[in-house]
């Protein structure tokens, strides 16, 4: 429940990010390109869970899942700048 109260949190936000940087001519596509990688990151991230919790147990599944979190929200708060229009 946890983790669906976080999305839902956050996806708003990062679809207006990904909205706000894109020009309106391209913003379409830019939506459809986030979403694509989103969504592949799903189904990848769920496979790879399943093999570390087999491979490593739930703990570290958890743990490796909370690092890849914050690194990404690490290299968003250095890389994504505010929009220029």
């Amino acid at each position: 429940m946890a983790l669906g109260i976080g999305t839902a949190m956050v996806y708003p936000a990062l679809i207006a990010s990904v909205s706000d940087h894109a020009h309106p001519a391209w913003r379409a596509n830019a939506l459809g390109t986030y979403r694509f990688w989103r969504d592949i990151g799903y189904a990848a991230g769920a496979l790879l869970a399943g093999l570390l919790a087999d491979a490593f147990g739930l703990n570290a599944t958890v743990i490796a899942a909370a690092v890849l979190t914050a690194a990404s929200g690490l290299l968003a708060a250095r890389w994504i700048t505010e929009p220029s229009h």
